[in-house]
C-alpha cells in the first residue's frame, strides 16, 4: 500500500513540474512575441532629422522600408544633404538633394532596403 501512494506522489509531482515547466516556455514566448511585435510598431512611417547648427538631430535613425525621413533645416543658412562617398556623393544617388534654404525641408521615402 505504501508503494502505492509513493508512486500516485510521483506522478503528481511529474505533472505538476511538467505544468510548471510547460507554463513558463508558454509566457517566454509570449514575452518574445509581444516585444518583437512592440518593436515593429515603434518605427514610425516617417522620421524628422533636424539639420541645425551643430549638426543632425537625431544622428542616427532606423526606418523600414516604406518609411519616410523629412530632412528639416534650421540651421540659419543653406544646406544639403548629400549621400556618401564624399567628395563624389555617388552611393545612393537618390539622396543627393541639392540645397534647401532654411525653414525648408525635403523628404525621402525610401523604397528599398
Amino acid at each position: 500500500m505504501n508503494k502505492k501512494y509513493l508512486y500516485i506522489g510521483f506522478i503528481i509531482i511529474l505533472l505538476v513540474s511538467g505544468f510548471v515547466i510547460w507554463k513558463t516556455i508558454h509566457h517566454a514566448q509570449q514575452s518574445t512575441s509581444t516585444s518583437q511585435k512592440s518593436i515593429r510598431r515603434a518605427l514610425p512611417k516617417e522620421v524628422t532629422v533636424t539639420l541645425n547648427k551643430d549638426g543632425f538631430i537625431p544622428q542616427v535613425v532606423t526606418i523600414n522600408t516604406g518609411s519616410a525621413v523629412r530632412w528639416k533645416n534650421e540651421s540659419g543658412s543653406q544646406q544639403t544633404v548629400n549621400s556618401d562617398n564624399y567628395p563624389t556623393n555617388q552611393l545612393h544617388r537618390e539622396l543627393n538633394f541639392g540645397v534647401f534654404s532654411n525653414g525648408s525641408s525635403v523628404t525621402y521615402t525610401f523604397t528599398k532596403t
